[in-house]
């Protein structure tokens, strides 16, 4: 996700907050560690595609996540137990999540800019606020709706500046697919909320990822066969294992317990730093220097979420 792209704990992980304040120091660390793995994974995905086909790679990554949750699941002993009537609609979720965003999401950022894909990515919440509005969950104020504006004009700048090459294989058609990912993902964590309300996130996100894996390996399967296995250079072996291991399994867990701890919004707060780190590591070693657009963008999409996050009902409840 990509980094993972985490969903909201439930009401009744968030009233546990209080008890996190004595231990904010570590909590802040973890998230900031949380932040730094998620900027750090777009150029190790960009590195890591020289030598992978991009469905080779999030095909391998999803294998990876999904056999450690299945296991620590295990080991925690939460099995969960989902009503027939909610399987159906939690895999469809499962897909929408993990197969139509995993796919737009890597060969959007195998066309674009890690720092561009970054920055997207992180307009994310002002989705998720406008799918919530639109549904009745939420209501947006004078200052959600500024934020919301601020937000797509932003993305607008992002999307558009350096997108001379506009084919299929150029920068502007994957950033137009990223655009589309974070959509993808805005619904798919809105639509999840009532299952982690009923049945918690460790056993939700185990079924919606696990539904997405089979098909998303499926899509991959032509891929998989042309990918030329023996190729593959030993640091791209790495950047799939951190790409799996750190972004998408150790990231879950950093978020859950510090969501427990302090509460969604505050733990929320956080990924703000990630379009920061991408920018700045993506700058060390893809050399993408910041352009004058995305420098702009940043700073119009960044205001944006500070103006939306905590401006619904949801975003205080949660």
């Amino acid at each position: 996700m990509a980094e993972f792209r985490p969903l909201m704990a439930s009401p009744q992980e968030a009233k546990h907050a209080a008890t996190g304040r004595r231990r904010l120091g570590v909590i802040d660390l973890l998230l900031v560690l949380m932040s730094v793995i998620w900027g750090i994974n777009f150029t190790v995905i960009k590195t890591a595609l020289v030598d992978f086909s991009p469905l080779s790679f999030t095909a391998m990554r999803f294998l990876i996540a999904s056999l450690v949750l299945l296991a620590v699941t295990r080991l925690l002993g939460r099995r969960p137990s989902i009503r027939r009537g909610d399987l159906g609609p939690l895999m469809f979720l499962g897909v929408v999540g993990h197969l139509v965003y995993q796919v737009a999401f890597i060969e959007g950022l195998a066309r674009t800019r890690a720092g561009n894909a970054a920055l997207i990515l992180a307009t994310t919440p002002v989705f998720i606020a406008l799918l919530s509005a639109a549904i009745g969950h939420d209501r947006l104020n004078g200052k959600a709706i500024l934020g919301v504006s601020l937000s797509f004009v932003g993305m607008t700048i992002i999307v558009t500046s350096n997108g001379q090459n506009v084919g299929i294989g150029g920068t502007l058609f994957g950033n137009l697919l990223l655009f589309g990912s974070t959509v993808c993902w805005a619904f798919y964590t809105v639509g999840l909320k009532r299952f982690i309300v009923r049945y918690g996130p460790l056993a939700t996100m185990r079924v919606a990822i696990l539904s997405g894996t089979g098909p998303l390996w499926l899509v991959s399967i032509p891929s998989l066969r042309q990918q030329s296995w023996s190729s593959i250079r030993p640091e791209a072996w790495a950047g799939l294992l951190f790409s799996a291991l750190g972004a998408i399994v150790v990231s879950f867990f950093i978020w859950n317990y510090a969501i427990k701890r302090i509460g969604s919004t505050r733990t929320a707060a956080f990924s703000n730093l990630t379009p920061i780190f991408a920018l700045v590591v993506a700058w060390l070693v893809l050399h993408e220097r910041p352009s004058v657009g995305q420098l702009i963008g940043a700073a119009v999409i960044l205001l944006g979420i500070y103006l939306t996050r905590g401006e619904t009902s949801a975003g205080k409840a949660a």
